[in-house]
């Protein structure tokens, strides 16, 4: 069996055309395998096919649901993510169980990933992503966040933003409002992680997916909210930080390293 990939806008699809292909493609496929196991052996490895087919079946579809999360209101978001979660460890469950004491093919076993990675990805649907178009940096102002049902990640107060370096992120409009910097949305927020040598002193930023590898470095963005629950503070006080920032980085820009996401990444 092979697994049915999302097909992906390629500029000239909207995205109601995108739905009629995935959809009829999704449910052609099944029905196949739905027709083709119903012919499989009377046997062990038939019997193992035939009792994979169900949960095979909710992993794809729920793979497939996430991919629009987006469009789930805010507040909705949340549940959705629950009852998917709860889907997709029950179907994993039993295609463990008709596997238990056989390799599992790895078809099976990436349709499985693809859901888990959906669900990572899930979290950030609906992300606006804020960064700082330059050309000169920019201290990062004292902002308030407003109260919100999803995820917000915001630079602490007195942070020396360089040119294209997002300063936050959130997944429920507005949450955050930042004078002069640009809005897009993206599939996969980013992080900037501060580069700092064994004497102490930053030699520059690196600025890649939250997801993934991570960098070494001292992430700038600081993760506030998460589904509406508060989940964080900034450590220390606007001027604390400008200080540590003064003693340890040169004057000007420092240089950025702009990690591209990997498809993994929802890129």
């Amino acid at each position: 069996m092979d697994r049915i990939a999302r097909p992906r806008d390629n500029g000239d699809m909207d995205d109601r055309r995108v739905d009629s292909l995935a959809w009829p493609a999704l449910l052609a496929h099944w029905m196949d395998v739905a027709r083709a196991s119903l012919a499989l052996p009377d046997d062990d490895a038939g019997d193992r096919w035939r009792a994979s087919v169900t949960p095979l079946i909710t992993l794809q579809a729920v793979t497939f649901a996430l991919g629009d999360l987006a469009r789930v209101p805010p507040d909705g978001r949340p549940f959705a993510r629950d009852q998917a979660d709860v889907l997709v460890s029950g179907a994993a469950s039993r295609l463990d169980a008709a596997w238990r004491g056989a390799t599992m093919p790895e078809s099976l076993l990436e349709i499985a990933a693809d859901a888990r990675l959906a669900l990572l990805a899930a979290l950030y649907a609906g992300t606006v992503e804020l960064v700082w178009p330059g050309p000169e940096p920019m201290e990062m102002p004292a902002i308030e966040v407003a109260a919100s049902q999803g995820t917000v990640a915001v630079m602490m107060p007195g942070t020396r933003v360089m040119a294209g370096e997002p300063v936050a992120w959130f997944n429920e409009h507005p949450a955050v409002d930042i004078p002069g910097c640009l809005a897009s949305e993206t599939a996969m927020p980013r992080q900037v992680y501060r580069q700092i040598d064994a004497d102490g002193r930053v030699t520059g930023d690196v600025v890649a997916p939250v997801e993934g590898e991570l960098p070494p470095g001292l992430p700038l963005l600081v993760p506030l909210v998460r589904d509406g629950v508060p989940i964080g503070t900034f450590p220390m006080s606007a001027s604390e930080w400008r200080a540590i920032q003064a003693r340890s980085m040169p004057e000007g820009a420092i240089p950025v390293d702009h990690r591209a996401p990997t498809p993994d990444d929802g890129a």
